[in-house]
């Protein structure tokens, strides 16, 4: 029974692409749940500012002037980008 060297190192060579192909794998999941995890929270707050002007727009006539010409301004770039 001979020690084949090259065999030997075959076998570790693939050995350490598997492990690097898995190490890989799992940092695509991570980042793709991290990115789900994300999107969900920016969900969560986009819903909370609709709230929140639907509340502000309840009290829109007593608003000064500059309010009112900042609240509109606001919600238009809101609604552009919503």
């Amino acid at each position: 029974m001979t020690f084949d060297v090259a065999k030997a190192i075959e076998k570790l060579s693939e050995a350490v692409k598997s492990g690097f192909r898995l190490a890989e794998t799992a940092k695509k999941h991570q980042s793709e749940s991290a990115i789900l995890k994300d999107r969900k929270q920016l969900q969560k707050a986009v819903n909370y500012a609709e709230k929140l002007i639907l509340l502000a727009y309840k009290y829109y006539a007593n608003f000064s002037d500059d309010d009112k010409k900042d609240f509109e301004d606001l919600l238009e770039k809101f609604l552009e980008n919503n």
